[in-house]
């Protein structure tokens, strides 16, 4: 009879990775399964999410995010492949940027109008 911890591991089973990146040669990239960059994709939602509600103030946050994963993704290329999703969240952060600093600059002109035609 076989114990609890001697079970063998299933697909259902999420602990096991069962196809591991392996080494390649060198000056050969690695061969396997390529992952998916958790900072392309949270740079991504936070860029959507920015645009879609009006949330502007999370696009510094996807644009610099989009940075950092694109760095990484071109560090090791034989390892990531998610390098359009670290594309489209940085220039979803990109143009919430450029709004959210158009928006700030209108209201500063607006704040400046006001307090001139009160004074």
């Amino acid at each position: 009879m076989m114990s609890f911890t001697e079970r063998p591991t299933d697909a259902t089973d999420r602990t096991h990775t069962f196809y591991p990146l392996q080494p390649g040669f060198p000056n050969q990239p690695a061969y396997g399964v390529l992952r998916d960059n958790s900072e392309a994709t949270v740079a991504l939602v936070l860029g959507a999410v920015g645009l879609c509600t009006g949330l502007l103030i999370l696009s510094p946050v996807a644009w610099w995010l989009g940075n950092q994963a694109l760095a990484e993704i071109d560090a090791a290329p034989a390892v990531y492949n998610n390098r359009g999703m670290a594309q489209a969240g940085q220039i979803c952060g990109l143009i919430g940027t450029v709004l959210l600093g158009t928006g700030l600059l209108v209201l500063l002109v607006m704040v400046l109008f006001f307090f001139a035609a009160a004074v």
